[in-house]
Order: structure tokens, then C-alpha cells, then sequence
């Protein structure tokens, strides 16, 4: 029965593929499914444009086109008298290099804040030549290296796919190990599906494809880095036959993942007033509409009276021309 569901699985796991991308290129292509598309996969991606979920449904397309060259036996290669093609230690492999680059990310995000004198509980907005946000708790640092080299290279992408290039100049060339980490973690998880049964092939693709997303845009603590990884860490642990308590380990990692985000989104967060510092400010700022507490050089401080979105989204609109950049305070507390 068992062989028969692999089969099941396997000749349907390139159509499916297929499917997956056509899609993907509808949704890039069409104007009318950007919308959609890009408000199903929200609470999954966090995606304020369709970039996101057409970066996942290739991710995930090509996977299981791939996976079943790889598992049909066709391509068998050993090294010293050891068949290579081990999906366990190759998904090890995976996740080493995903918390390797979360962990990269948060150091540079460290790094950032440090070079600057400011504490490390901020959101850092650059403004030129376009808005990119970043912080430790949803990182862009590696999605502005990708973005760096996508724009050296002329690639023109639709308006509303933020590359976060502008982020790039402040922060260190560390972030290029993208480079390195993104295209390793895809090929160690689609020889990780090698091996295991059709079912399991699919929850890695749809978990890789996560994690990956994850590992450019958002961080360790986004949604689909969190998702994805459980969904790895899941994967490795699963013994045959199964059990759940194969999955105590994985979902206790996954908890303390969450609960360190939760703490430091609480512990950092600023309900008083909202501190802005300001990087290389061109021109004085009217601060008309908001109720100055104190100025002093390049800090501002300012009495909080709404969400953290809406403010964002308000100085986005002040600051635009005054201010190459600028770090705020958060406020968790804001969105209840």
C-alpha cells in the first residue's frame, strides 16, 4: 500500500509542479490576480505585494518537478561505497544553513543598531531613494543584498515588488552570504525528499519553500520562517512508524522560538512616547499634526496617540526628502 501511495504521489508531483508555476506566472503577469493572490497568502507570507507569493509557488513548483528525478533512480551517484542521496542528513544540512542565515540576520540587525548608537529594540526605516524598513523581529537586511544585485544586473521588476536596495548602503556586505545560503538550502532540500514517502516529499517542499521565503524577507521570527521551519524540524525528528511523539522536539524549538519573539516584541516595546533618530538629515522637519515631547539634534521624541502602522506610514509622508533614514521605537501594545 505503501509503495502504491509513493507512486500515487510521485506521478502527480510533476503536473502539480507545473501547476504551481503556471500559476506563479499568471499572478506575476495578470493585474487582476495580484490582488488576490497576494490577500490568500497574507497570513502564510506577510506579503505586501504578489513578489512574495510568486517567489513561493516557484519555490515550491520546481521542487517537486525536480523530486522525482532525483527519487526515480536515474541518477545514482556514490561516494566511498556510500549512496549520497541520504535525505536525512541532507535536510540536517538544510537546517543548518536556515539557522545559520537567521542567525547572520539578527547579527547584522545587531551590528546596524550598534554602528549607530541606538537601542536595539528600533525599527530602522531608510527613505532614499525609496521606503525599506527593517528590524530584528521582521528582517530585510539579506532581501536588500538580493535587491543590490538585482538592480546591478537591469532586472526590472513591476513597482509594487520592493527590492529594498536603499537598505543596502547601511548595512554590512555580511548579508551577501544570501548568495550562498538561499541556492545550498534549496538543493539540500530537494535531495532531503529523495527517499521518503510521497506525503512527507510534499510537506518539505511546502516547508523549504517557506523557510526560504523566510530567510531573505522576514527572519527568524516571520511567519513563513516559523512555519517552514517547524515543518522542516518536523520532518527530521519523524521516525517510522509513526509517532507523535516524534514531534515533542520539533514543536519544543518551535515554541521557544515564539516565545523569545513574543518576549522581546513585549520587552521592547515603548508605550509611553515614540523616539525617532534621524540619519543624515537634509532639511528642517514641520512636525505640524504631532505633539512634540523633545527635540535635541537628530532625536525626537514624540507622544504616542496611535497604532505603529498608521505613524509609520504618517512620517513615511514628514520625513520624505528631510532624512536619508531614521530609527523608531516600537509599540506592541499599539495593535490590541
Amino acid at each position: 500500500m505503501g509503495g502504491y501511495m509513493d507512486k500515487w504521489y510521485l506521478n502527480r508531483f510533476t503536473l502539480i509542479g507545473a501547476v504551481l508555476i503556471l500559476l506563479a506566472v499568471l499572478i506575476y503577469g495578470l493585474e487582476f490576480l495580484k490582488g488576490p493572490a497576494t490577500s490568500l497568502f497574507y497570513s502564510l507570507l506577510l506579503g505586501s505585494s504578489e513578489g512574495k507569493t510568486v517567489l513561493f509557488l516557484i519555490f515550491m513548483g520546481s521542487l517537486l518537478i525536480l523530486n522525482p528525478i532525483l527519487s526515480s533512480g536515474k541518477i545514482s551517484i556514490k561516494f566511498a561505497s556510500r549512496d549520497i542521496w541520504d535525505s536525512k542528513r541532507y535536510l540536517k544540512y538544510a537546517i543548518i544553513l536556515v539557522l545559520i542565515t537567521y542567525i547572520v540576520g539578527i547579527f547584522i540587525e545587531i551590528w546596524l543598531r550598534v554602528n549607530f548608537g541606538v537601542s536595539l529594540f528600533t525599527v530602522f526605516i531608510s527613505l532614499n531613494p525609496d521606503v525599506t524598513s527593517t528590524s530584528i523581529m521582521h528582517s530585510h537586511v539579506f532581501k536588500s543584498a538580493l535587491g543590490s544585485i538585482v538592480n546591478s544586473l537591469g532586472v526590472v521588476l513591476p513597482l509594487n515588488i520592493h527590492t529594498g536596495e536603499s537598505l543596502f548602503q547601511y548595512i554590512s556586505p555580511v548579508a551577501y552570504l544570501i548568495v550562498v545560503t538561499l541556492p545550498l538550502t534549496y538543493i539540500a532540500s530537494l535531495i532531503s525528499m529523495g527517499n521518503r514517502m510521497g506525503f512527507y516529499r510534499l510537506i518539505i517542499a511546502f516547508s523549504a519553500s517557506l523557510v526560504m521565503i523566510g530567510m531573505f524577507d522576514g527572519g527568524l521570527f516571520s511567519n513563513p520562517a516559523i512555519i517552514g521551519f517547524a515543518g522542516l524540524l518536523g520532518m527530521y525528528f519523524i521516525e517510522e512508524p509513526f509517532s507523535p511523539g516524534n514531534l515533542m522536539k520539533p514543536a519544543a524549538i518551535v515554541l521557544v522560538i515564539i516565545l523569545l519573539g513574543l518576549t522581546m516584541e513585549v520587552a521592547g516595546s515603548n508605550p509611553d512616547y515614540t523616539q525617532l533618530t534621524l540619519i543624515n538629515q537634509i532639511q528642517p522637519v514641520e512636525w505640524n499634526g504631532y505633539e512634540v515631547l523633545s527635540e535635541d539634534n537628530n532625536t525626537v521624541i514624540l507622544k504616542s496617540t496611535q497604532n505603529d502602522r498608521t505613524n509609520l506610514i504618517s512620517l513615511f509622508n514628514t520625513l520624505m526628502g528631510k532624512t536619508d533614514a531614521f530609527f523608531i521605537t516600537w509599540n506592541f501594545y499599539s495593535y490590541i
